[in-house]
């Protein structure tokens, strides 16, 4: 039976009990210290969402077009008579202006979240998140954000083997286990209870595990690392539900004194294997394995055994892995870097790898060309830097390089990745102290201590609550008593509030990119992969004067704990003076890489039957590249009509940039009584 759904945004007492039981999973043996941290986040919470809801109703009111009158329905004139066939073809079906509503977006949030498989054909839009050891204050408030809380679907962690089992001792988890570890532990639990799923990465040795008794980027002992991810997965399993066995694996810098054989044999096959034979022991749970992204760097020295750099290199690297049989039996996906690097669309030296795109494609026609269409190509470390570092690209040509091209370059790469297949993406949470700038969010002064210390590099939030930090920083101690330090101007690329692009925001600008996507993969909603644009026989169809641009993407999904589908669809031409036509399947059909015979589960033939009524939720509207709000939205419900043909079918009005379709089954509308002679 489905679970009747609630809106998106919960009450402030639910609020409020979501938070005390996230500050419940940080505080486990601390009770003194969670009634002191309490107060002031329900505090922050409040003031943040009465002020966020103001911020929203004054936005509507000022962006809302006049209610009562009608969008106009027809095109220039030398589209009239094609727009009057479509209007005589779907008269039944026009879509009736609304006033703009309170549904700003597409996503929704269950008392009880979807329990379900996560397989390759599942679809996942989330951040990369790194909670802090020592301060469990900070990472229950990180877990109450939006950006985990509501809306991503899953959560990537970096798990260090040197950080957690720094020692022999270290590697009993019931007596001995590492602060490090423990403050992952929470932070997966923390997502468990809301919903997402789980993925770890690993990456570097301790030095008591390491062949050459150093810590780092080398190799381990015989049979060591197969050990180390067994005991992760036995005591993970069933909350963490995907693993990638290594992190750009391209680079000697993580692997100095092995090579390739190595890292095929024993981190690839035999830790594929361990996990396999933990997760396949009763009760048996799913679990996606998968093998490591690759650097983009085009001049760092890559691992023995590529025998080349760049481009060249990542080619050898999937070539390197496809040819392994045994490796291959193991594993469900490949892996990319999803990164703005370079030029800022992911190049890396022109050699096989023009775009993060490019590298899709590349290891998806290797997977196709050796006969492993059954196998799937997943996100690694995923980012795109939004200030004015060396690594960073002015892609509009405007002569600087700032949260602007932050925003273009989201647009792009999501769209363009996201199109073609790429079911996972995520970045990171929030600014920290990397000495790259790459966070969605910005840091929060989430419990008032850093105002006390540097109170100039603090301004308030104009959405309330927690006050923003205005400077890269970095935090060391505990919740009660870190100190912090400005970031080194020659090593560390650190950025100031001149570098934000609306400073009182709490968020970055291309984090409303990133939200705007993140309606394909439903929050904690189970969703799939459905249509993929130009799949003959499963396509996306969109046609009409207002997709056009240099720019379009479609995606589609469907939502098995709604049984409705979405469509996203980005133009950046679109003007709102015309007219699309969009159709999709009403069913999830036998896909080319996805849903077909090699899926872990059959999904296909599900969705509307022929006959079945069903409705089109439609937001259109287009996002500020100055604040990130919503310009010129309109919410509009079609008519209630038929599934015909096997397809989902619905004129759009007057498209702006960014449109969102929702296809949900309703009830058949009663039939009028006749009138009697």
């Amino acid at each position: 039976m489905k679970k009747k759904a609630t809106p998106l945004r919960h009450s402030l007492s639910n609020l409020r009990s979501i938070h005390y039981s996230l500050l419940i999973m940080f505080f486990p043996t601390r009770p003194a210290l969670l009634l002191v941290a309490i107060l002031p986040i329900v505090s922050l919470l409040q003031c943040s969402q009465t002020d966020q809801a103001q911020k929203n109703a004054t936005q509507k009111t000022q962006s809302s077009p006049n209610p009562s009158s009608t969008p106009a329905a027809s095109p220039e004139d030398n589209m009239q008579q094609e727009q009057q066939e479509q209007q005589e073809q779907h008269q039944h079906s026009k879509t009736i202006p609304k006033k703009p509503a309170k549904i700003a977006e597409f996503l929704y949030d269950t008392d009880t979240p979807a329990d379900y498989q996560w397989t390759t054909n599942h679809m996942h839009i989330g951040v990369r998140w790194q909670p802090y050891g020592g301060r469990p204050e900070n990472n229950a408030y990180d877990a109450a954000r939006p950006i985990i809380s509501k809306y991503s679907s899953y959560a990537q962690f970096w798990v260090a083997w040197s950080a957690s089992e720094p020692s022999e001792q270290s590697t009993d988890y019931a007596k001995h286990m590492s602060d490090y570890l423990q403050t992952i532990e929470q932070a997966v639990d923390a997502c468990i209870a809301q919903g997402l799923k789980c993925e770890f990465v690993f990456w570097h040795c301790p030095a008591w595990a390491a062949v050459g008794g150093k810590a780092g980027g080398v190799q381990a002992k015989e049979g060591h690392y197969a050990a180390f991810v067994e005991r992760i997965a036995r005591h993970f399993k069933g909350r963490v539900h995907a693993y990638q066995l290594a992190h750009e694996a391209n680079l000697k810098m993580h692997l100095n004194d092995g090579d390739m054989d190595y890292m095929i044999s024993e981190v690839f096959t035999k830790g594929a294997r361990s996990i396999r034979k933990v997760y396949g022991e009763a009760p048996t749970a799913p679990v996606i394995i998968s093998t490591s992204g690759c650097s983009p760097c085009f001049g760092c020295d890559t691992v023995d055994g590529l025998n080349a750099t760049g481009g060249l290199a990542i080619n050898n690297f999937y070539d390197q892995l496809i040819a392994s049989s045994e490796m291959m039996k193991e594993i469900d996906a490949l892996n990319l870097n999803v990164s703005d690097q370079n030029d800022g669309y992911g190049t890396v030296d022109g050699a096989y790898v023009a775009s993060v795109w490019g590298n899709y494609d590349l290891a998806r026609k290797k997977l196709d060309d050796y006969g492993h269409r059954g196998k799937s190509v997943m996100a690694a470390e995923s980012w795109i830097t939004w200030d004015d570092t060396h690594n960073s690209a002015d892609v509009n040509g405007d002569g600087s390089r700032n949260e602007l091209d932050a925003y273009l370059r989201a647009i792009t790469i999501m769209g363009q990745c996201l199109q073609r297949g790429l079911n996972t993406m995520n970045f990171p949470w929030s600014d920290n102290s990397s000495s790259w700038s790459m966070g969605l969010t910005k840091r929060h002064d989430y419990n008032g201590r850093i105002k006390k210390l540097m109170p100039e590099i603090v301004i308030p939030s104009k959405h309330g609550g927690a006050d923003i930090v205005t400077s890269k920083v970095v935090v060391r101690g505990n919740d009660d008593d870190f100190e912090i330090k400005l970031m080194d101007e020659k090593l560390q690329f650190p950025f100031t509030i001149e570098d934000y692009i609306d400073p009182s925001d709490p968020n970055h600008l291309h984090y409303y990119i990133w939200r705007w996507y993140a309606q394909i993969s439903g929050g904690n909603d189970e969703v799939i992969r459905h249509a993929v644009a130009g799949e003959a026989g499963n396509d996306i169809g969109v046609f009409g004067p207002d997709f056009t641009g240099p720019e379009r993407y479609r995606i589609s999904s469907y939502n098995r704990t709604r049984n409705s589908f979405m469509v996203l669809i980005y133009a950046s031409g679109a003007t709102a003076k015309h007219w699309v036509k969009v159709a999709i399947p009403a069913t999830i059909q036998n896909g080319w890489h996805y849903n077909n015979k090699f899926s872990q589960q059959d999904y296909r033939g599900e969705g509307f039957k022929d006959g079945d009524s069903y409705q089109a939720r439609i937001i259109t509207k287009n996002i500020s590249p100055q604040d990130g709000s919503d310009l010129d939205a309109r919410y509009e419900e079609s008519k209630i009509f038929t599934v015909k043909d096997g397809m989902l079918n619905i004129p759009v009005m007057q498209m702006n940039k960014f449109t969102a379709i929702e296809f949900i089954r309703v009830e058949a509308p009663a039939e009028k009584p006749k009138k009697s002679e």
